[in-house]
C-alpha cells in the first residue's frame, strides 16, 4: 500500500481542524500510550479522505504507519500511527488482530485514527479500541462550507467555476463525494468546458450524480427507503402526519426510518424541521417513483391535506365548518387549479418539469413543479417575468385563505414563500438583500399573524391550504423527459 497520497491528489479542503489535531497529537511529547482519533460521519463526508490525509501527515512528520490490522508487523521503535477505515463493520477476527498487535506498541505512543458511519452500533474492534485507548477524541464531520466547497470544485477542474458552475455546485450543499461525482460527470458527459475558467455549458445532472444518490438509497433499508421515495414526491420538507397517512402507520413507527435517513446523509435535520439534504437529492430520489405512483401519493395527500385545513379552521368565520355557512367541499376550497404564469416568449412555467404525468389526471391533481437550481433562472430566461418572491396581492389562492395571511406585509409574504421552499434564514437574507437578524425578526411577526410557533407548521399550514400548488410560480423545467 502506498504509504504518501497518490501524485495528483487534490488537497483536502475544509478540514482544517482536523487535521491540526492530527499534527497536535504528533507533537506531543513522545512517551507511551494511546490515543483515538475517531472520525464520524454521514456516507461520501470523506472520512476515507481524512485518514489518507492522516497517513500523509503522519509520514512527513517522522512516524510509521500501519493501514489496516491484518498483516506481520514487527516492534515498533517510533511513533506509530494506525489507519482503520470502516470500524463499524468489523468483526471479532479484527478486535483479535489488534490484541495480537497491541504487544508490540507497548514501548511508542501510538494514535488510532478511525472512520465510521456515524449511528451505527459499535463493533468488537470499537469495543476493544475503547480498552486499548488511554484518550479519545471524536470528530463529526458535516458538510464543507460554501468556500471549502467551491475550491473544491475548482481543485477537481483546474480552474474557477463561472456563476452558473458554482450556483450549480452550490446546490449541494457541501457534500463532498456528491460534489466529486457532479464533477467527474459533467467532465464525462462533456458539459463543462475548463479554460481561464471552468464554464457550464449544458446543464442538468450527471448520470454519476444520479447513480450514487440511488446506491444511497439501496443502501438503506426497506422501510426507510419507501419513506424517502414518498417524501420526495410530497416536497423537500418531511411532516410527518401527512407520512404516517399515506404509508399506512403510526407517526411514532418513521422515527427509525427517518434517523436512518439522516445518519444516511439523504435527509437533513434542524430541530423540528426535517428535510431532504439538498434539491439535487430529492430531485434525483423522486425521479425513482414512476409517474402514475406519484400522481396517486399526491392525490392521497390533497385528500389529507384538506381534511387537516377543514378542521385547522373549523371554528373561524367564512371556514366551511362555521356555523351559517354553507360547506363546500375540500376540492372547491382547496384543490384549485393554480395560475398560469408565461414567459415573455409565451412558454408556461407551471406545471411538472420532471416529464408528463399521466394521461386522464386532473390538472389540480398533478405533481407540483420542482424548481431546480440546475435549471436556469426565469429571470435569465425571460425577462418579462420577475424571479423573485410575489407580494401579498398576488400570491397564490391558497394561501389567501390562511387566516392572518392579509395581514402579512410584502417583505413578509416573500420571507415566507421563501422559507416554505425550505431556505435558511441566511439564504433567506441574501435573497431579499436583508440581514439574518431581520428576517428572523419577520419570520417572528409571520407566526404570530397566523397564529403559528414554527417553521414546520408554516409549511404544513401553507401545504394544507394549497395542496395543488406552491405559493411561488414554478418555473420551466430543465429536464422535460426526465432527471438524466
Amino acid at each position: 500500500m502506498n504509504t504518501v497520497l497518490k501524485a495528483g491528489t487534490p488537497p483536502l479542503r475544509g478540514r482544517s481542524a482536523e487535521v491540526s489535531a492530527l499534527r497536535e497529537a504528533l507533537r506531543s511529547p513522545r512517551r507511551p500510550g494511546s490515543l483515538h482519533m475517531s472520525f464520524e460521519g454521514a456516507p461520501g463526508m470523506g472520512k476515507s479522505r481524512l485518514l489518507a490525509e492522516a497517513g500523509a501527515v503522519a509520514e512527513a512528520s517522522g512516524a510509521e504507519v500501519v493501514r489496516g490490522l491484518h498483516g506481520s508487523h514487527g516492534v515498533f521503535d517510533r511513533p506509530l500511527v494506525v489507519l482503520l477505515d470502516d470500524t463499524h463493520r468489523s468483526d471479532t477476527a479484527d478486535a483479535r488482530a489488534l490484541a495480537a498487535l497491541r504487544p508490540s506498541t507497548a514501548n511508542v505512543p501510538v494514535v488510532w485514527c478511525t472512520g465510521r458511519r456515524c449511528g451505527s452500533p459499535s463493533s468488537p474492534l470499537e469495543s476493544a479500541l475503547e480498552s486499548a485507548a488511554v484518550s479519545r477524541r471524536s470528530f463529526r464531520l458535516g458538510a464543507l462550507d460554501d468556500r471549502a466547497a467551491q475550491e473544491m470544485v475548482g481543485d477537481l477542474l483546474g480552474a474557477r467555476p463561472d456563476a452558473a458552475l458554482a450556483r450549480a455546485a452550490a446546490s449541494l450543499s457541501g457534500h463532498p463525494r456528491a460534489l466529486r461525482a457532479f464533477v467527474e460527470g459533467l467532465l464525462e458527459e462533456g458539459r463543462v468546458e475548463v479554460g481561464a475558467a471552468a464554464c457550464l455549458t449544458r446543464p442538468g445532472i450527471p448520470e454519476r450524480l444520479g447513480d450514487l444518490v440511488r446506491r444511497y438509497v439501496q443502501d438503506c433499508s426497506r422501510p426507510c427507503a419507501t419513506m424517502l421515495l414518498v417524501a420526495s414526491t410530497l416536497g423537500m420538507h418531511l411532516i410527518f402526519g401527512e407520512l404516517a397517512e399515506i404509508l399506512g402507520a403510526k407517526p411514532s413507527c418513521l422515527l427509525p426510518d427517518l434517523q436512518e435517513a439522516v445518519f444516511s446523509g439523504l435527509l437533513s435535520q434542524d430541530g423540528d424541521d426535517v428535510r431532504f439534504a439538498n434539491e439535487p437529492f430529492r430531485d434525483i430520489i423522486r425521479g425513482m417513483v414512476p409517474a402514475a405512483a406519484r400522481a396517486a401519493i399526491r392525490e392521497q395527500a390533497d385528500h389529507y391535506r384538506a381534511r387537516q385545513f377543514e378542521e385547522a379552521f373549523a371554528g373561524f368565520p367564512g371556514s366551511p365548518g362555521f356555523p351559517g355557512n354553507a360547506a363546500p367541499g375540500p376540492a372547491a376550497v382547496l384543490l384549485r387549479t393554480p395560475p398560469t404564469h408565461r414567459t415573455a416568449g409565451g412558454v408556461v412555467l407551471s406545471g411538472p418539469c420532471r416529464g408528463p404525468e399521466p394521461a386522464g389526471v386532473p390538472a389540480d391533481r398533478r405533481a407540483p413543479a420542482v424548481a431546480s437550481v440546475f435549471a436556469p433562472r426565469a429571470a435569465d430566461t425571460a425577462p418579462g417575468v420577475p424571479a423573485g418572491p410575489r407580494c401579498a396581492e398576488s400570491a397564490g389562492s391558497g394561501a389567501a385563505a390562511i387566516p392572518g395571511w392579509e395581514r402579512l406585509t410584502e417583505k413578509q409574504v416573500a420571507a415566507a414563500e421563501l422559507a416554505v421552499e425550505g431556505m435558511t434564514n441566511k439564504e433567506i437574507a441574501a435573497r431579499l438583500h436583508l440581514s439574518p437578524h431581520t428576517v428572523n425578526y419577520h419570520l417572528r411577526k409571520i407566526f404570530r399573524a397566523l397564529s403559528i410557533r414554527s417553521r414546520t407548521e408554516l409549511i404544513r399550514l401553507v401545504h394544507a391550504a394549497s395542496p395543488a400548488a406552491g405559493l411561488r410560480p414554478a418555473r420551466e423545467g430543465l429536464f422535460p423527459g426526465g432527471a438524466a
